[in-house]
């Protein structure tokens, strides 16, 4: 506790705000509410845990009055009400996304209005690269001739089935060819992005070197077509090399919840359940980071030199901007590779899990043998040696669980360095809301024929600066704030401190003070949740506003090119719109841009973490809970071909207490109790920011 903080003594009205949780606490909420200067700085709470919405918070409305007085400071009622109102609003939009995520139907929209937007960019991508015309006229002509309406409607309707049924028979099992189509489109998607993007990225860089005095002009359509087939199996290859490590993971969460329900574990079974750890090998780690390196140089110029388009309507800013550019583009390179490691580490954190959970079921075993030997031996009914003997085992699975603890928290808490690639990282997604925005600006101002303020374009491209360094920044002051948190709570006494207290006295030959199997288990129980980095969400938040923003400039561009049958000629032969085309615009502008803004939301915050077991709040086994135990000890070592029936949010990172660029690539191994030997582990590792939070207690929240 603080030094100035204080238990707050006086009246305390608590009330929840309106959640799902109001159905289920019916009962008073333990609360601990500390105050520091008048100023509210912590309110800890204790509430039942709910497995359908594991990562939703309870929020509190809180109004308090000192004991003698009518009421409180008015700075801390101004806190208390942001921070309710904060808590609110995420916790309804949580609610909002698990919603929309379970009914599925904004993901049936999206694959509509999604493979629309396809049809119109791959339309727009052939007849720059094949037909190289790109003449507004000439467009025109094409998409109302019998044959490219044919053509046209042809790709659309092909674009739209396939993405519809995708997503329809997303999660099938039972039927090959639905769970085909379901699971193709993705890699289609990605090859049809893989080549229009590093095209349009390879057409802004030559635009960039020519005003630069470089002229390219003659390489922009056979080194974009090169470049975007490369960039389009390199796609296909992350996709496959992704969707394995997520069925890896689903299979070490759903091993870990097996292991939990286990009643007993014989040395044949732990072999067993070590085999059917899934893990990713060297080679492909290898391969990963290559492939995400040239990916993020692709993807990175057509996300951040693309802004060049905009030069011309500010040609003394061109400089400037071009550097700011090849940073953007290095920056989206460095947090690529910083993301594949934190999913990589995100794989080895289950790894562990099971491994941790392993060792604590023999051990919780083998002290229970040890308890009851111990009450054998005073009978004098058995050898003292076989006592001690199996002392001398307890003492090695304590310590052996207590390096496999220290690993996983190792893995679920950030270093300095990650924490500040971190806050790189959303600051690029940061940016990627800013540029959305720019964009849709310059499309108004192109529409009212205004001209572009150069400052407005200045403004923003160098606020992603801002909010690279900002939010870098305030990362790095979290992590600090962590630690400094750590270090205090770890000089208290925490249950499992009685576990490592008891193995020193059992070491040092003392008559040592035997816990009780409940206690045993209880603190046990403690010692494998052990703290982690805090969650945040900066990235899902600046997604669901970059698909808002983006959704604006997609539904226009659409509108605009399946109403241009609508256009009227003008006396020199050029075509121009018609005022319910401007309408249609907007209309279609405002659908596309909610649909993938929902989306974005159902998809980001709906869904639990990939491969997330809670720590503690699995149904313990019951008397008539049983382990095939044949199936342990036939089955052989396999690859899981289970897939994820919901998939993740991409995005999640933690790194360990200490770094190196070596333990960056290459993972330390540790002690395996595989019997190959060839498991490896992580000795420092991302946020990841998607592990189960296991300390204790939690705060008002809706802005982390």
């Amino acid at each position: 506790m603080h030094p100035k903080s204080q238990p707050v003594s006086g009246l305390i009205e608590i009330f929840f705000v309106r959640t799902e949780y109001d159905i289920i606490i019916n009962r008073p909420v333990d609360c601990v509410f500390l105050i520091q200067d008048e100023t509210i700085i912590d309110i800890k709470l204790n509430y039942p845990y709910n497995p359908r919405h594991p990562n939703l918070r309870s929020f509190l409305c809180v109004r308090m009055s000192k004991k003698g007085e009518e009421g409180s400071s008015l700075k801390s009622q101004e806190l208390v009400s942001l921070l309710a109102i904060a808590g609110c609003i995420d916790a309804q939009s949580r609610l909002l996304a698990q919603k929309l995520d379970n009914d599925r139907y904004i993901y049936h929209a999206y694959a509509v209005v999604d493979s629309l937007s396809s049809s119109y960019s791959m339309f727009k991508y052939f007849m720059e690269v094949f037909m190289r015309n790109t003449d507004a006229d000439y467009l025109h002509k094409i998409a109302t001739s019998p044959e490219g309406i044919a053509a046209i409607s042809a790709e659309a309707i092909f674009l739209v089935s396939f993405s519809f049924l995708a997503s329809v028979f997303d999660g099938e099992e039972n039927d090959s060819v639905k769970k085909f189509i379901a699971a193709a489109w993705p890699y289609f998607r990605d090859v049809m992005k893989g080549l229009k993007n590093a095209y349009k990225g390879w057409r802004s860089t030559v635009q960039v070197l020519g005003a630069l005095g470089l002229d390219l002009k003659d390489m922009l359509i056979p080194v974009g077509l090169v470049l975007g087939v490369f960039a389009a199996a390199n796609r296909f290859w992350i996709r496959s090399m992704q969707e394995r490590r997520k069925k890896q993971m689903n299979a070490n969460k759903e091993l870990l919840v097996e292991i939990r329900q286990l009643t007993s574990l014989t040395k044949l079974d732990r072999k067993a359940y070590l085999s059917r750890i899934e893990q990713q090998s060297d080679e492909d780690r290898i391969h990963a980071f290559l492939a995400v390196t040239t990916g993020g140089l692709l993807d990175g110029l057509y996300l951040y030199m693309g802004v060049m388009s905009l030069a011309i309507l500010a040609p003394h800013l061109f400089l400037a901007m071009t550097v700011l550019s090849v940073f953007y583009t290095l920056a989206c390179v460095v947090t690529r590779i910083y993301e594949e490691y934190d999913f990589q580490l995100r794989l080895e954190v289950t790894q562990t899990r099971c491994k941790l959970e392993l060792t604590s079921k023999e051990l919780e075993l083998t002290y229970a043998k040890l308890l009851e030997l111990q009450e054998t031996a005073k009978k004098k009914l058995i050898n003292p040696a076989d006592v001690k003997q199996l002392k001398l085992r307890v003492c090695q699975l304590i310590q052996q669980f207590d390096e496999e603890r220290q690993l996983l928290q190792e893995q679920t808490t950030h270093s300095y360095l990650t924490a500040g690639l971190l806050g790189m990282k959303y600051g690029l997604f940061g940016y990627g809301v800013l540029t959305s925005i720019l964009f849709t600006v310059s499309s108004v101002f192109l529409v009212t024929a205004s001209a572009f303020p150069p400052a407005l374009l200045a403004a923003f491209i160098v606020s992603g600066l801002v909010l690279m360094i900002g939010m870098t920044a305030f990362m790095l002051h979290s992590h600090h704030q962590h630690v400094q948190k750590q270090k205090a709570e770890n000089e208290k006494e925490c249950p499992y401190d009685q576990i490592k207290k008891m193995k020193a006295n059992i070491e040092a030959q003392n008559d040592a003070e035997y816990l009780t199997a409940e206690s045993f288990k209880s603190s046990l129980k403690n010692g494998s949740n052990p703290s982690s980095s805090p969650q945040s969400f900066f990235q899902e938040w600046f997604e669901v506003f970059r698909c808002f923003a983006s959704g604006l400039s997609k539904g226009n561009n659409f509108s605009n090119f399946a109403t241009s049958a609508l256009q009227e000629e003008d006396p020199e032969g050029h075509y121009h719109d018609v005022p319910i085309m401007g309408i249609l615009a907007i209309a279609n502008a405002v659908l596309f841009s909610l649909i993938l803004g929902l989306r974005a939301l159902a998809r980001g915050l709906g869904r639990p973490p990939l491969g997330q077991v809670s720590p503690s709040k699995d149904k313990e086994p019951g008397p008539n809970v049983s382990v095939d135990k044949d199936k342990i000890k036939t089955e052989s070592p396999r690859e899981s071909s289970e897939p994820a029936k919901r998939r993740a949010p991409d995005s999640l990172p933690r790194s360990g207490s200490s770094f190196s660029l070596y333990n960056f690539f290459f993972h330390k191994d540790t002690a395996s109790n595989s019997p190959s030997g060839k498991m490896t582990h992580s000795k420092s590792d991302n946020a990841l920011t998607h592990h189960v939070a296991t300390t204790g207690g939690s705060t008002i929240r809706g802005l982390d």
